[in-house]
């Protein structure tokens, strides 16, 4: 006799990517980092969105002042770096949850990108950034003319 095992829809399939993800996490830095000044640093979470004209990044950076996000694009590498400034509690923390420190993410992009044309966005904590596609080149039909034409003399 075989014994089947039934995967139930959204236990064991949702399992493993976060399993994976977590791999990734522990191989690739995701988690906190500690510059030369003790400031943890940890990768900065991205939601990638494609679209037929663009990619539109968003990021969660919530509590951390405009001016203190950096997003720069160079060599095909879109750099997003945020510098946050602890919080200095009023009285005698209990519990912290919310990880403090700098985030910071590298992404390589296609090299389809129009980079002169890429935006970002700050608004109620959220980081947008849209990068749009450069224009595909188009195949150029090329003539064809009669031998005798290219023979000559």
């Amino acid at each position: 006799m075989t014994a089947f095992q039934w995967l139930t829809p959204g236990s064991d399939l949702m399992i493993s990517p976060r399993s994976m993800d977590r791999l990734y996490e522990r191989f690739f830095g995701y988690g906190a980092t500690t510059q030369e000044d003790g400031t943890p640093t940890y990768a900065l979470p991205v939601d990638i969105l494609e679209t037929e004209d663009a990619y539109q990044l968003q990021a969660t950076v919530a509590g951390v002042p405009q001016e203190r996000v950096e997003v720069t694009f160079e060599g095909g590498i879109l750099s997003i770096v945020v510098k946050a400034v602890p919080v200095l509690p009023e009285g005698t923390l209990i519990r912290q949850e919310r990880p403090w420190g700098n985030w910071s993410r590298k992404l390589e992009l296609p090299s389809e990108v129009d980079a002169a044309s890429i935006a970002a966005n700050f608004e109620n904590g959220v980081l947008t950034v849209r990068v749009p596609k450069a224009a595909k080149a188009k195949p150029v039909r090329i003539p064809i003319g009669a031998a005798d034409k290219l023979i000559e003399g």
